[in-house]
């Protein structure tokens, strides 16, 4: 539980102080109206609720050199994934940048 804490505090930290007031605002109405509400009357305001959406920026095209044999065995593994190779690249280097954060407490 304190992990997932974390997390939802790294990712509060991401969003801009103006919709992170909204969303703070918006949490509490929702908190004390659905504490007095019947399941039934929850679920039609959940359904009737806005999607919240976090733009990011554009992705930013990099060049890497790789020995052969690594990007061969990349593709291959993508490949077996049905992923383009890419992808699976920015998916681990993704993984491994995470995991460097929490490590040095980012």
């Amino acid at each position: 539980m304190i992990k997932a804490d974390r997390s939802l505090e790294s990712d509060m930290k991401r969003i801009p102080k103006k919709i992170k007031k909204k969303l703070k605002s918006e949490a509490k109405v929702w908190d004390s109206s659905i504490s007095q509400e019947k399941p039934e009357e929850v679920s039609k305001l959940i359904e009737r609720a806005d999607l919240f959406v976090a733009s990011r920026p554009p992705r930013q095209p990099v060049s890497v050199r790789l020995d052969p044999f690594d990007l061969a065995l990349l593709k291959r593994i993508a490949r077996n994934k049905g992923i383009p190779f890419t992808q699976l690249m920015s998916m681990r280097l993704h993984e491994k940048v995470e995991q460097e954060k929490i490590r040095a407490g980012a």
